[in-house]
């Protein structure tokens, strides 16, 4: 187990993803990570608090100033009243224990990883989770509001940002930071304890031995509250991972479609070249059979009698079956090279990794892609039916839709034991389209159905899902201000469909 001395005090790096879009806010962001960091490379290099008390006075100054900027901006736009509330709750909290905190510093006798590396954790990890949660619905909100939204459209446009239940869960961030905050302050005041206690007991070392047994005693049980302080500080910060995997889900598959196509682009390179080669092969075999016969028309005439090492070398060949094999052969090689082609091909649509902003895009052929990506975990559990309708464009963000009919489309399969079978079906209702997914499996029980939606909920066995998949899908869907229908009967089977807008009345950016 590593020790509180052994931490590493790891620098925070800035990314785009933190980025509000407000400019003044994003540069006072990364000056507070610089000073952060700062703070990091400083206390590594530092036995005493004398250098250190610059670095803090200037993190706890900017600190103020920049949440009193955040906050005029926030009344400057007029920002959801509820919104604000929270907001600058989260500040108030935030700045009492770095304050703190700078005292505890300022207090100690001498500085060491132990004291530092808890703070510049708990720094670190505040500054994410309300850059990417509460500052980044804040942006939403000042942006919209100064494309010349209402304020009513504006706190749509950043509720749409944030969904009922990253709101619950953000919530829920801020208020388990305030404890993770307090903790972390709690272990830094322990550990500062511990140090005067250890002091206090050499002192007394050199004046009684009995004075120092009692001493020791105190010691052990003081280690024993830190050691479960620490306890409860590891716990809090899984529970804090956990709830931040859900956040970044959205972005791991994002990266993952880079990956995907990446790889599509690869292998296609070499697949272009290799086509190319069996064609030209071809015809240049074609040639050397024109060659042969002519020379075997030749030999027909002069009799076979004339070049016996020829026919002995056609014989030992087998020239005749040679001659009917070999364009057999090249035409199952360039019919493989074909399918990898398609595959290639539709890894490459299923991932659209350049197509992130809304564009018209045909369902069904993202559909027809989808079951090829995912056709290896099908084709043992089910037979696959279609039954389009000849769908129009849809406005939409294909890529997204795509991991939907995925997500909708492994279900199906998941759900079938033994092999049955799973029916696509597309259809249009007046200014709205539907792609459903049918499956003959198990079903899920009525009492399950209202839950099949919460994140982390699953039935499935343990390392078969998260729980995410159908959570992140009601999301895309919303975000196409769509909706989702579910029927299913247990032991029949379950229908998923989703119903969407030919057209979107307000684009969001994503």
């Amino acid at each position: 187990m590593q020790t509180a001395t052994e931490e590493k005090i790891e620098a925070f790096v800035w990314d785009a993803k933190y980025n509000t879009g407000v400019d003044v806010v994003d540069q006072q962001h990364q000056k507070l990570v610089e000073l952060v960091n700062g703070l990091g490379a400083i206390s590594a290099h530092l036995t005493s608090t004398e250098a250190l008390g610059p670095i803090l006075t200037e993190l706890a100054n900017y600190t103020v100033y920049h949440f009193n900027t955040e906050e005029d901006l926030m009344k400057q736009y007029e920002v959801d009243a509820d919104h604000q509330d929270i907001h600058i709750k989260a500040h108030k909290h935030f700045t009492d224990q770095v304050m703190v905190a700078a005292k505890i510093l300022m207090g100690s006798t001498d500085v060491n990883s132990q004291l530092v590396a808890p703070l510049l954790k708990y720094l670190t990890n505040w500054l994410v989770q309300h850059i990417l949660g509460s500052d980044a619905r804040m942006g939403k909100e000042i942006l919209a509001l100064q494309a010349g939204q209402s304020h009513e459209e504006a706190v749509r446009t950043a509720n749409a940002f944030m969904s009922q239940s990253a709101n619950v869960l953000m919530e829920a961030l801020n208020e388990m930071y305030g404890k993770l905050g307090d903790k972390t302050l709690e272990v830094i005041q322990k550990n500062q304890e511990l140090e005067a206690e250890h002091e206090a007991l050499r002192i007394l070392n050199e004046q009684l031995e009995q004075r120092v047994k009692e001493r020791t005693s105190d010691l052990e049980q003081a280690n024993q509250h830190l050691q479960t302080n620490n306890v409860e500080l590891k716990q809090l910060n899984e529970k804090l991972e956990s709830a931040q995997t859900q956040l970044l889900q959205s972005e791991k598959m994002a990266s993952i479609g880079q990956l995907a196509a990446g790889v599509a682009h690869e292998i296609n390179n070499p697949v272009g070249f290799v086509n190319s080669n069996l064609g030209t092969l071809g015809k240049y075999i074609t040639s050397m059979f024109s060659v042969i016969a002519a020379y075997e028309t030749a030999e027909a005439r002069v009799g076979s009698n004339t070049c016996p090492e020829v026919s002995q070398v056609k014989k030992t060949a087998d020239f005749n079956y040679l001659k009917e094999d070999i364009p057999s052969l090249l035409k199952e090689s360039q019919d493989g090279l074909a399918r990898v082609t398609r595959i290639v091909q539709d890894l490459k649509d299923f991932s659209h990794v350049d197509e992130s902003n809304w564009q018209h895009a045909n369902l069904e052929q993202g559909m027809d892609s989808t079951l090829n990506v995912v056709a290896n975990e099908i084709k043992y559990k089910a037979d696959v039916v279609k039954q389009y309708a000849g769908l129009p464009d849809v406005e939409c963000m294909p890529s997204q839709l795509n991991q939907v009919f995925m997500n909708m489309l492994m279900n199906a399969a998941q759900a079938i034991d033994q092999k049955g079978t799973i029916t696509v079906r597309t259809g249009k209702s007046g200014d709205e389209v539907w792609v459903e997914v049918e499956d003959t499996g198990k079903g899920i029980a009525p009492e399950n159905l209202n839950r099949i939606f919460d994140p982390f909920y699953t039935t499935k066995p343990i390392g078969k899902g998260t729980g995410l998949g159908l959570s992140l899908s009601y999301g895309i869907v919303q975000k196409h201000h769509g909706r989702f229908e579910v029927k299913s009967q247990v032991g029949k089977g379950s229908t998923f469909r989703v119903w969407l807008p030919l057209r979107q009345q307000q684009v969001e950016t994503v």
